[in-house]
């Protein structure tokens, strides 16, 4: 079975998500901060009436905060319910977005690309770049090497944070 995958650049490093995942890429973004919140928790932002949850993706995958924000990016994710009928499809396996928005600060969108199954294989254990517990395999395209990102585990990791803070 082939899936689609969209990917894009953060810092050096070329990443991808299920493209059933993506809601829509956001360019304009005016962040109101979140006092207090934990590095990843960037702030909440305005989307056409409806408020969007902004996580740094580099402060999640243990890297320095994102800085330039003005010149980044949002992809926005699909909630629970925008992707209920592709899992009953089968086209999709068993994921998990909630039903708050969310979007992800990157610094640039790519490409998308149709890969099939077998084409995504597990993360080589030499791969520095991301931690492997957030990785689902990576895809090889001629020359670059897409990390293609388990979006479950990286909310799960933002939703640990965010309890570890409140417990404090």
């Amino acid at each position: 079975m082939s899936r689609q995958i969209a990917t894009f650049i953060l810092g050096e490093t070329l990443l991808g998500i299920d493209i059933l995942l993506v809601k829509e890429v956001y360019r304009q973004i005016s962040i109101t901060p979140i006092p207090d919140a934990p590095d990843h928790l960037r702030g909440l932002i305005n989307l056409r009436g409806r408020v969007v949850t902004v996580i740094d993706l580099n402060a999640c995958l243990n890297r320095p905060k994102t800085d330039n924000i003005e010149k980044c990016r949002l992809l926005i994710l699909k909630t629970d319910d925008e992707i209920i009928h592709y899992q009953q499809g089968g086209k999709i396996g068993e994921v998990t977005l909630g039903e708050d928005i969310v979007g992800f600060l990157i610094n640039s969108m790519d490409n998308v690309v149709t890969v099939e199954e077998d084409e995504i294989i597990p993360a080589p254990s030499n791969l520095e770049s991301v931690e492997e517990t957030l990785i689902e395999g990576v895809i090889k395209l001629g020359d670059r090497l897409v990390i293609l990102l388990d979006v479950n585990a990286i909310l799960d990791r933002v939703m640990n944070v965010m309890k570890k803070e409140e417990d404090k």
